[in-house]
């Protein structure tokens, strides 16, 4: 068997992975994977269904299934079953939905920090474990080097703190050092330097 035809039979094999992969990669935040990290979540994420493949098989029909990828992994001249790899596919869809719940929510962090296992929240960082909270809602920004304050609904925020991008609605302006209130407007889009703004969170909105 040529090298190409055996890299064509494993992208097929490992193509439940691929998906599952590419599917968790897409709709969680995370810092950037490399190439070597992707191939390496895929062959994981692949192994894993085609175990909860088999599991499912047997529970339904009661007996054990005939385990067309283990032998076309072991012996190069053995054929694959495309029927196979397809049922794999739905599975690892059904898992990537799982993954993605539980990256997104945190559960597994939760889990773990329930059980005192661990104190980390899941979080790419500070900024992301803060803006994330249920109880951040209606903010404000101060923005020490411009002397502004900005107070507002929040409505979205960058992945990372890197960039410190937020997105207000029914924002108030006010000058930092008097508390002047300069005007409002329904939506404000700030890109500030991180080292220049403080961020408050207050009980309750002010009304004028």
């Amino acid at each position: 068997m040529g090298l190409s035809e055996f890299a064509i039979k494993l992208l097929l094999l490992f193509l439940p992975g691929i998906i599952c992969s590419y599917i968790v990669d897409t709709f969680t935040n995370h810092e950037k994977r490399t190439q070597f990290q992707f191939i390496i979540n895929s062959y994981v994420y692949g192994l894993l269904s085609y175990i909860v493949y088999y599991l499912i098989f047997i529970l339904i029909n009661h007996k054990e299934s005939k385990i067309y990828f283990l032998k076309a992994l072991i012996d190069s001249k053995s054929d694959i079953s495309y029927e196979e790899i397809i049922s794999v596919c739905i599975v690892s869809i059904a898992l990537a939905v799982i993954f993605t719940c539980m990256h997104n929510y945190k559960l597994h962090f939760n889990l773990f920090k329930k059980l005192k296992i661990t104190k980390k929240s899941g979080h790419i960082d500070v900024w992301g474990y803060f803006m994330n909270s249920p109880d951040v809602s209606w903010i404000s920004v101060r923005d020490i080097e411009n002397n502004l304050i900005y107070d507002g609904y929040l409505s979205a925020f960058s992945d990372s703190f890197k960039d410190a991008e937020i997105l207000l609605w029914n924002v108030c302006v006010y000058k930092n050092d008097t508390a002047e209130l300069l005007y409002k407007v329904k939506y404000q889009y700030l890109s500030l330097d991180k080292s220049k703004i403080i961020i408050e969170v207050r009980e309750e909105k002010n009304e004028e």
